[in-house]
């Protein structure tokens, strides 16, 4: 190799200088003009002009073309040379030949068909040459006759025509439809050229003289790098290579070649016209290549090394004779064997015939002709074009390297290629070298014969170990295709455990990392927008394939650390673990990898290193791979992009198995938006948008890789248990709540679970609990989410807030566990109700059994129930047992026991009950459980078992109708011992009982299964199948498995449990039971209790002040704010072009002030229904107003006028007091309005009043929730304030917890009381930051308290351009308003109107509501609707919006006069609907279900779809109460406008 002063420095690299290349391409222009001119002259003019021209034009572009390949572009880059390199001379010349149609149809319709041979001779060298710019494909279908006469010429013509045909023979068959269709014909032509090469390669080993030294000087040279190279990093490294992956294999190695991140020159320069680093992408333009410095179209953002790239004085010093001799080699003479220069096809050389033929042979190397290859001895003919010392022409090794990776596919041909030492060959071509990328393909394919590989991993003298060091130098030297073609490579052969070794030796890891590392793509100061179409795509399918590599690499890895732990544990379990072998493939399905992901999270110890994953995280891999996620979600116009997230993913699962590395999922990340500005995130975050579906919609693949990085970090075995040799023996199973010592590993997991936590990974499982599509793998998905649910569980915060959420309160999940999803997927469907159990074990922190009701309500009822102390008389039991005895004819024994125990002589059984038939499936009688817990399975042991045949015969008699003798009826009540009882309840009460709950806890555990909710049946069905018939072997083995039989007072027992739990309220300590009468525990009662009835209500006040008696208030609540009568409506006056969008009181409530979207404020008297002035505030619509209390100030806010919010003063003027540019949402602080708090997005800001300046900014991007609506506020004592999500601490500036988010557009108000922040559903407990309840009444509502915060008005708000566009906010109420009251939450009313509430304002009085309304159509303008409170419209009043009715349509009449369903008991004023009516109370929502605030297996479940009429659940009798009601009503309103007046 020359040294460098030898080295032309711009030549080679760019082919010219600048000014030179420009000036080259003008001439070449320039003649191929005239040359064309020249054409056109004598077009039909004589065959030898035509001929000659023709000859001209080809000689060009074959000039062009040695130029072209002088700059030694990738040989496998098929692209037009003008799109590879703009400014090439190449790419211009066949631009501008092939605008000439002229030229182009003569060629292929004259020339070529044409009778004189030198006129085709010459027209196929043309067309080859302008091949590489022609789309092939639709070039050659549809030029059939042609393709039949290149193989016509092909066979038997001229040498010059023959060979010319045969390559352009090779162009078309690279399609393969081509060849399929010719097949026959390439049967004949093979031999021929076969034999064809046989000759000239015979004729040149004659001709041969010696070869020159040059290739075995450079092959010294580079073997001496290698092997200094090897050195250093294993004296680095000491026996780090070795350890848990054996050495046994090592000791066969001859060497191991090991490169640094800058790959050593064979001069200490540069070994190739151009440097070696990591990756190159398509080579771009001249100018290009000046301007990059030799760094051949890559800019290197960084390299991941240990150790230092620069040689060393003692390396320099231990250069030997042939490396000095080499360097003082001229570079002409090593060149020729280097790069590809050589380019004639005339004329034609033996070189160049065989290069066409052997391009020929290498797309028809199929099964069909293997025979024919392997019988004219291809093998050995390959192995000698393979060698530059035979063939001294690197394009001509080049080609014969495709022909041999075409055939390298057929298991015979590689065999024989094998054993004839062709891996050796491979593995001597020169590197760096345009042939060393033709051995990156036959590598590949190599790899990809399974078979083939095992023979190379079984050669002797380190053959492996050289082939993966030649990869290696491959992934860092190489073009963009000989980095691909070596990537791909790894992929394939990680599975043998012998390249995997000597991989990790050579420091491989680092080097495959090095090509995503240093993508252009991943470096944030590159502007990606100068890179072309083809440098990106690079890019990116570099980043893809390396992924593919990386997770190959990770489980091939993750299958070695198993097989180890579990070698490491055969001592002690007595099994054997038979080690695989180093020279065979291992590859792993998905279910197999999780499983071994399960067993090491089980049993690896964390203080054990785990060197792979250890080296990945210490290059900071884990940042690098969530960039890459992040990155590859905005690449939408590349159809791979899925691909590579979840590779991404796959191998951060993996790695995530080592607990210590699972932090690095919890740090930021530099990350980039879509203007690729540089923002921070939470890794994990990433994580959970890809498990959410957010970005890449509907991809189960990546879902499930996802989710299965987060399982391995939260779902890891929370302490470690006991171990032999830094492994456990045996695993344990956690306790429901375990108490663990606070172990790094533990702190580890607890973090991750704050992580998950923090980054709404709740909100995020819980939709994916849900999830329908893809309809394939939804069940899976479930499984999935819920089983990490069950990790999450174990914290103490996390187990509270799933608690109330309405997965339990309501028994979603028990409906989620019905049924799957695809009925194909039950085996997926089952794994999600085994997770579903576990993680209602966790929550309720009591064992059940599988398909339980897993309600907590019921769960918790059914504690109380098993904590019950049964007793009951014995002397009862008795008489029931004589009277059964005596109905049975056994009168003496009857007697007997009636004498011994002392009984009465006549019977004392109860009156039998009436008995009707069951009207439904859910009052079935069912049979009772026997002693233990519960009665045997029917049908499993039932012939061995009398106890269960008394008991179905029992329960089957039971359905009989008593007779009236007193025998018969104590047999009746003998049977209804053993059948279960009737329900406590009547149909008159307004309830039906609930069944009995099946859940068995620890304290009842019972001796075998049960099905007892069977019917008797059942039992008959099994036997007709012939399940249970019993052989004596069978006999025998259920009588060794048969528990021992119940006793009588086990049964009674039992029974009484039964009843017990029937009970609506069942309670702890009970009274004795009664065999004779149902059992029935007290219902709860206050002691003072309050009348349901209005008028007794009232007239006990003064019994009873202050409110009357316990629940007065709440009562009346319920009454008044269930009744909206609508008295005006305000619109628009005639000529004015504006809408209402907001409104609000006054501070004296004797002006509606209405914003609109010209930017005024319009002031209506509420009194005399009219406009009294208006205010122009800004110069867009108006969104929000808030009067302060003393009424002298002013906020409003627009939608985006500058500025966006203002403070007004409402003294003798109305003038502005302070702009708030940049906040879209301002308020008063709640205590002493002395400040005000703005909103822009995520941020708040504090002013002064006074001074109007910003006091503090509340803002965190790592708390951010992101709401859609925030909307920050101040809590009641002007201390806290709530923002985003976020509560800060008012005073100090800072955040103080971050509530979890269950919704995507309610950020949340506090309550009044200061004690509770209501955020869409969810109500938590600001003392304890708990969730208290979940109110699905409150999904999607905007929240205004009344004066005295006692109840609470809650509207789906939509503004205008929401109710065209907006889907996310619809909601069954949105053509309606809700009270709540707001004590406990519970629903008062829902209240129908016109149309989509806009805004909603009450007066300080509790007298008048006022409500914007937006009409679906667009020819409809909005209106503000007055409505006054706690009365209800009467027919006789008329219709006060005829004009509206008459402008809108008759839609409404108001009618509803007679609400005699107005029942005022625990559900409390409920009305029917009024259909026509203007205003429609669709429902008044009771208290009757009253459970965990609205939460429990009932709540408020008939107001999730309004009804179409009224409905009404109380059967108390108080239907009078109307008018006491309206007479009441009348005098409370005379009241207060007498006050209003007296003001």
């Amino acid at each position: 190799m020359p040294s460098s002063e030898e080295q032309p420095p711009a030549v080679i690299t760019s082919g010219f200088p600048a000014a030179t290349s420009v000036a080259a391409a003008a001439n070449g222009t320039d003649d191929l003009s005239t040359l064309l001119s020249q054409w056109e002259e004598v077009r039909h003019g004589s065959t030898e002009q035509r001929v000659d021209i023709l000859n001209r034009i080809s000689e060009l572009i074959e000039r062009e073309l040695e130029e072209y390949h002088k700059a030694d572009p990738d040989p496998f880059d098929d692209r037009h040379p003008g799109r590879v390199d703009p400014q090439c001379t190449l790419g211009k010349l066949l631009k501008e030949l092939l605008s000439n149609d002229d030229l182009t149809s003569a060629i292929l319709d004259l020339y070529m068909t044409s009778r004189e041979v030198s006129l085709n001779t010459t027209a196929c060298r043309l067309l080859y040459n302008i091949m590489p710019c022609l789309e092939t494909s639709g070039f050659f279908q549809d030029k059939e006759s042609l393709v039949k006469k290149l193989f016509t010429w092909a066979r038997g013509a001229e040498r010059l025509l023959c060979v010319y045909a045969v390559g352009l023979l090779a162009r078309a068959m690279a399609l393969q439809e081509m060849a399929d269709k010719y097949r026959d014909q390439n049967a004949v032509l093979v031999p021929l050229m076969i034999r064809r090469l046989h000759q000239l390669q015979s004729k040149e080993a004659v001709n041969h003289i010696s070869p020159t030294n040059i290739l075995s000087q450079h092959s010294r040279v580079e073997t001496a790098q290698t092997l200094n190279a090897s050195m250093e990093h294993r004296d680095k490294t000491g026996e780090e290579g070795e350890g848990e992956d054996g050495s046994g294999l090592a000791s066969n190695a001859r060497c191991y070649p090991q490169h640094s991140s800058a790959q050593r020159n064979c001069d200490g320069g540069t070994a190739r016209p151009f440097p070696d680093f990591v990756y190159q992408s398509t080579p771009e333009s001249d100018a290009n290549h000046q301007h990059r410095g030799g760094e051949n179209g890559r800019k290197v953002k960084k390299k991941l090394n240990f150790a230092s790239s620069s040689r060393t004085e003692n390396e320099e010093g231990s250069m030997d004779d042939g490396e000095q001799q080499a360097s003082s080699t001229s570079w002409s003479e090593t060149s020729s064997v280097l790069i590809a220069k050589e380019f004639k096809l005339s004329p034609l050389s033996p070189t160049m015939e065989q290069r066409l033929i052997l391009q020929y042979l290498s797309p028809v190397g199929g099964v069909e002709l293997l025979a024919v290859f392997m019988q004219m001895e291809t093998p050995s003919l390959l192995l000698n074009y393979i060698d530059l010392r035979k063939s001294r022409n690197v394009q001509l090794t080049f080609d014969a390297l495709l022909c041999l990776s075409s055939l390298m596919l057929q298991k015979k041909f590689a065999a024989e290629f094998i054993a004839l030492g062709g891996v050796q060959k491979l593995l001597e071509i020169p590197r760096p070298s345009m042939a060393a990328t033709g051995v990156s393909l036959c590598l590949y394919y190599l790899a990809y014969n399974q078979d083939a590989m095992e023979r190379v991993c079984s050669l002797p003298g380190g053959v492996l170990s050289d082939m993966v060091s030649y990869a290696l130098w491959l992934l860092e030297s190489s073009h963009a295709s000989g980095v691909c073609h070596a990537t791909l490579f790894f992929s394939i052969s990680f599975s043998f455990r012998a390249v995997l070794l000597f991989f990790d030796q050579q420091d491989g890891l680092r080097r495959l990392i090095n090509l995503i590392s240093t993508l252009e793509l991943m470096n944030t100061d590159s502007d990606v927008s100068r890179m072309s179409e083809d440098q990106v795509y690079s890019c990116r399918q570099t980043a893809r394939h390396t992924c593919m590599a990386l997770r190959r690499y990770f489980e091939a890895h993750l299958g070695v650390k198993t097989e180890q732990v579990k070698r490491s544990l055969q001592t002690s379990d007595g099994g054997i673990v038979p080690q695989q072998r180093f020279s065979k493939a291992y590859l792993y399905s998905r279910d197999q990898i999780v499983e071994m992901m399960e067993f090491l999270m089980e049993y690896f110890s964390p203080h054990l290193r785990w060197e792979p994953v250890e080296v990945f995280c210490r290059l900071s891999c884990v940042p690098l791979m969530l960039q890459l996620i992040s990155l590859a979600c905005d690449w939408k116009n590349y159809a791979d992009r899925n691909d590579t997230v979840r590779c991404a993913l796959d191998i951060l699962a993996i790695v995530m198995v080592v607990p210590k590395f699972q932090r690095i999922l919890g740090e930021t990340v530099e990350v980039e938006d879509e203007n690729r500005s540089p923002v921070s995130t939470v890794g994990l975050s990433i994580i959970l948008g890809m498990a959410e579906g957010e970005v890449l919609v509907n991809d189960a693949e990546i879902q499930k890789s996802a989710l299965q990085v987060i399982i391995n970090c939260v779902c890891g075995p929370e302490q470690n248990p006991n171990t032999v040799g830094g492994f456990p023996v045996t695993p344990l199973r956690p306790s429901l709540h375990p108490q663990t010592s606070p172990t790094s590993h533990n702190r580890v997991l607890a973090h991750m679970w704050q992580v998950v936590q923090n980054n709404n990974g709740i909100k995020v499982l819980l939709s994916l609990l849900s999830v329908k599509v893809p309809i394939t793998d939804a069940d899976l998905i479930r499984a999935l989410a819920c089983r990490t649910l069950v990790g999450l569980s174990r914290s103490a915060t996390i187990r509270q807030i799933i608690s109330k959420l309405p997965l339990f309160t309501s028994g979603h999940i028990q409906q989620l566990m019905k049924e799957p999803v695809l009925q194909d997927k039950r085996s997926e469907h089952v794994r999600f109700c085994r997770y579903a159990a576990e993680l209602t074990e966790q929550v309720s922190g009591k064992p059940l059994l599988m398909g339980t009701d897993v309600s907590l309500a019921r769960l918790q009822k059914a504690s109380v129930v098993a904590q019950s102390r049964i007793t009951f008389s014995e002397r009862e039991l008795l008489i029931l047992m004589r009277n059964h005895l005596t109905a049975k004819g056994l009168h003496e024994t009857a007697a007997t026991l009636a004498k011994e125990a002392n009984l009465p002589a006549t019977s004392l059984c109860p009156p039998p009950p009436p008995v009707s038939p069951p009207a439904s499936s859910s009052s079935t009688p069912r049979t009772c459980r026997l002693a233990g817990g519960v009665l045997p399975r029917i049908g499993g042991h039932v012939a061995a078992s009398p106890i269960s045949s008394v008991a179905v015969a029992s329960s089957s008699r039971s359905l009989v109708p008593p007779q009236p003798s007193c025998s018969s009826a104590s047999t009746s009540a003998a049977t209804r011992l053993l059948s279960p009882p009737p329900a406590p309840h009547s149909a008159s009460q307004g309830h039906t009982a609930h069944p009995a709950s099946r859940i068995l806890f620890s304290r009842e555990r019972p001796v075998t299964s049960c099905n007892s909710g069977k019917k008797p049946r059942a039992l008959k069905q099994k036997s007709d199948h012939g399940a249970y018939i019993q052989t004596p072997v069978m006999k025998m083995q259920l009588e060794r498995h048969l528990p021992s039989p119940p006793t009588l007072d086990g049964i009674v027992t039992e029974y009484l449990r039964e009843q017990h739990a029937r009970c609506r309220n069942p309670v702890t300590t009970c009274p004795p039971f009664s065999l004779f009468t149902p059992h029935q525990c007290p219902e709860p009662k206050q002691r003072r209790q309050t009348s349901a009835n209005f008028t007794a209500r009232l007239g006990s006040r003064g019994l009873y002040p202050k409110y009357g008696a316990a629940d007065h208030g709440c009562l009346d609540r319920h009454l008044i704010f269930s009744r909206f009568r609508p008295v005006a409506v305000f619109r628009e006056s005639e000529g004015d072009q504006f809408d209402f969008t907001c409104c609000s009181f006054s501070a004296d409530d004797r002006f509606l002030m209405l914003g609109t979207d010209s930017g005024e404020v319009s002031l209506y008297n509420v009194l005399r229904r009219a406009e009294a002035t208006r205010y122009t505030c800004h110069t867009s619509a108006i969104t929000h107003i808030q009067p302060s209390r003393d009424g002298k100030l002013l906020l409003t806010s627009s939608a985006w006028s500058d500025p966006l919010s203002a403070l007004w003063s409402m003294g003798d003027t109305f003038r502005l007091e302070h702009s708030f540019s940049g906040d879209h949402y301002v308020e008063f602080s709640k205590c002493i309005q002395n400040r005000v708090i703005g909103t822009k997005d995520e941020v708040a800001h504090i002013y002064d009043i006074q001074t109007g300046q910003k006091i503090v900014t509340l803002s965190d991007p790592a708390l951010a929730n992101n709401y859609k609506g925030n909307v920050a506020t101040f809590d009641p004592s002007d201390n806290l304030a709530l923002n985003d999500g976020v509560l800060w601490d008012v005073r100090g500036g800072r955040a103080i917890h971050k509530f979890d988010k269950f919704n995507m557009n309610i950020s949340g108000v506090f309550h009044p009381n200061g004690l509770e922040v209501i955020i869409n559903t969810e109500i938590w407990d600001l003392r304890t930051f708990h969730l208290l309840h979940t109110i699905p009444a409150l999904d999607q509502c905007r929240l205004v308290f009344n004066s005295s915060s006692t109840v609470i008005y809650g509207a789906v708000q939509t503004d205008e351009l929401e109710v065209a566009l907006d889907q996310e906010t619809k909601s069954p109420f949105g053509l309606s308003f809700r009270t709540f009251d707001a004590t406990d939450y519970r629903p008062i009313a829902t209240v129908g109107v016109k149309g989509n509430i806009s805004s909603l304002c009450t007066d300080t009085k509790d007298c008048y509501l006022a409500i914007i309304e937006i009409q679906d159509t667009v020819s409809i303008d909005p209106v503000c609707r007055l409505y006054e409170v706690g009365r209800q419209k009467l027919a006789e009043e008329g219709d006060d919006d005829s004009q509206d009715d008459e402008d809108e349509g008759d839609d409404s009449s108001d009618s509803d006069d007679d609400l005699d369903s107005d029942h005022l008991s625990d559900n409390e004023a409920e009305n029917p609907a009024d259909e026509n009516g203007e205003q429609e109370v669709i429902s008044s929502d009771g208290d009757d279900n009253q459970n965990d605030g609205g939460g429990g297996e009932d709540s408020d479940r008939s107001f999730m779809t309004p009804p179409a009429g009224s409905f009404d659940d109380d059967d108390d009798d108080d239907d009078d109460d109307d008018d006491d009601f309206d007479v009441v009503a009348e005098v409370y309103h005379e009241l207060h406008n007498l006050r209003r007046q007296r003001r």
